[in-house]
């Protein structure tokens, strides 16, 4: 059995971290890491980090099976601001990456990038953070697809890094036509079609 990534409902959360497409799991790095709940009508508080404890262990086991993810890094979204008593209400691991004391408003919580995936993985995805916020930054707006790709890895072609250059994003169509191109055609039984 193929284990999944589950994400918060639309009612639990704003946007969520994670889109499947196929078998192919995709993740989205920065602020919408940020989990929200709603305890009243009209009202938000934060509710943790993603990946939680159930999301982190059928991630890892994700990654052991080496199936296909595409980790949609944000070149500048890292920060989450929250009032002072958005923070207070926040649980331990959401207060812990605002050390205070706080008396101003907004509140900067800076998500950590790509704490989640084990150190082999992380650095390349970090390194690759880099060299492509300073192509971003060297080339004309005018001129930037809306995500720059890291090169394939021989080592680990399930693994793929994409920096979001535009504001915008790209749609879940155009994002699914981007999965299929970066691992070939996915079915719902597994990353590559024979």
């Amino acid at each position: 059995m193929t284990p999944t990534v589950t994400t918060p409902t639309m009612a639990a959360t704003h946007t969520p971290a994670t889109e499947r497409h196929g078998s192919a799991l995709v993740v989205f790095e920065g602020s919408r890491r940020m989990l929200w709940r709603r305890p009243g009508p009209g009202r938000w508080r934060p509710a943790g980090i993603w990946p939680e404890a159930a999301e982190a262990a059928a991630l890892a086991a994700h990654l052991a099976a080496r199936r296909n993810l595409l980790v949609v890094l944000d070149g500048t979204e890292h920060t989450v601001s929250l009032l002072l008593e958005e923070l207070a209400a926040a649980p331990a691991s959401v207060r812990r990456l605002a050390p205070g004391p706080h008396r101003d408003e907004p509140v900067d919580v800076r998500i950590p990038v790509l704490d989640w995936l084990p150190a082999p993985l992380r650095h390349p995805g970090l390194a690759f953070l880099r060299t492509g916020r300073e192509a971003a930054r060297r080339t004309p707006a005018a001129l930037l697809p809306p995500l720059l790709l890291d090169e394939p890895a021989p080592d680990r072609p399930y693994l793929r890094f994409a920096l979001r250059t535009q504001r915008g994003g790209v749609g879940p169509g155009r994002l699914a036509d981007a999965v299929n191109h970066l691992f070939g055609p996915v079915s719902r039984a597994g990353d590559r079609r024979p």
